[in-house]
């Protein structure tokens, strides 16, 4: 029974005895100069309040806290609304920084993040959805790009970019060419095939520089050309920042797809066969028919079934994870004869949700590329 405390504007003992004689049960009593103070159960407030003046000054159980909720629900609302603006700003794209001065390649990264509903001033994606598209946009792009990782900051998207060097597909072994460096290292190995050495093992050298030059070079001066050839490896190195969250679903492809085909006619769809609704497929739409003489469309729409676990990891397990992953990241981007020489955690986060490294890598890579030939007053930054 909710009891309420309330102020009754009577002094006399008439009060008293009108509580006795009518058998109204009270917690406490305290008479004051001009009033009592009482607290009793709400349907004796009500019949209290048919003889003497009297109000509620305060709510007990239930009825207290929807009192309170009355008196303050302006703060409420306000505090409810702010909780839900803080949430959408938190999870609102507002930044997207590119590092890179190609505008080819920044063109290319804000096209496919625009193609999967990345963009500015909409919803942060998962994790999860931001490591598949960070893989598609390399896999679609394998001869432009060759390293690209996406690192989320507070309400930023920081993109990191390594263009693809790429060998010049008219420069044959019939023709002279050098061999340059595709990206930065330091020299561990060189095999010369063909041609003059301009670097030794040891030597810093930056993305386009001459490793294997073809100019054949008597008495300072540039006699014959010839075709390049050989294998250098080099100690470069590469950042991984990499989020691994403490609760996440695992999902597992089952081996089974459902193949639905259905007809579009004029913006309504029509099942042929494979009709299946349900939560746990990822789908891949793809058109059979489509001819302008025709009043339909016909629509393959290829259903893989997927199970899934939920997994929950200690701080432990999760940084154990990010190490593995990070070191994942490189090694698929490897050949046979590459390998990582060491790794070392650079930075290190961890807050209510997830775990956050910053991974920075030794690697033991090939970093040699056929291109055009250099005169020797082009390796000398001069110019004719």
């Amino acid at each position: 029974m909710n009891k309420v405390k309330i102020i009754v504007n009577e002094c006399s003992n008439k009060f008293l005895n009108y509580l006795i004689y009518n058998r109204i049960y009270y917690d406490s009593l305290d008479k004051y100069n001009d009033y009592y103070v009482v607290i009793v159960s709400y349907d004796d407030y009500l019949y209290i309040r048919r003889r003497y003046k009297c109000h509620i000054v305060k709510y007990y159980g239930k009825e207290n806290v929807i009192d309170i909720f009355n008196r303050n629900k302006y703060v409420f609302l306000s505090l409810i609304i702010s909780f839900m603006l803080l949430f959408l700003l938190c999870n609102t794209i507002f930044d997207i920084k590119i590092n890179s001065d190609n505008e080819d390649i920044i063109k290319i990264i804000n096209d496919s993040l625009n193609d999967n509903d990345v963009s500015l001033y909409k919803r942060k994606v998962s994790f999860y959805k931001l490591n598949s598209i960070k893989n598609k946009i390399l896999v679609d792009n394998k001869d432009t790009l060759e390293w690209i990782e996406i690192r989320e900051k507070g309400c930023k998207y920081y993109i990191e970019v390594t263009p693809r060097v790429k060998s010049n597909n008219n420069v044959n072994r019939n023709e002279p060419s050098d061999i340059v460096a595709d990206k930065d290292g330091v020299i561990k190995h060189i095999v010369v095939h063909s041609g003059s050495k301009a670097i030794d093992i040891g030597d810093y050298v930056k993305k386009g520089d001459t490793l294997i030059t073809g100019n054949v070079i008597k008495n300072e001066t540039v006699v014959d050309k010839i075709h390049s050839d050989g294998v250098i490896y080099a100690e470069t190195w590469k950042t991984v920042n990499i989020s691994i969250p403490f609760k996440r679903v695992d999902y597992v492809y089952t081996g089974k797809t459902i193949n639905h085909y259905y007809l579009d006619i004029f913006g309504h769809e029509f099942t042929l066969t494979g009709k299946y609704d349900s939560n746990d497929t990822i789908n891949k739409k793809s058109i059979v028919i489509d001819k302008p003489y025709l009043f339909f469309k016909l629509y393959k729409e290829e259903k893989k079934k997927y199970s899934y676990n939920e997994i929950i990891l200690s701080e432990e397990e999760a940084y154990n994870e990010a190490i593995n992953r990070s070191v994942s990241e490189i090694e698929k981007k490897l050949s046979s004869d590459e390998y990582i020489i060491s790794k070392k955690v650079l930075k290190k986060e961890v807050n209510s949700s997830k775990i956050n490294l910053e991974v920075f890598f030794k690697v033991y890579e090939k970093i040699g590329v056929a291109s055009e030939i250099k005169d020797i007053g082009e390796e000398n930054g001069e110019s004719n």
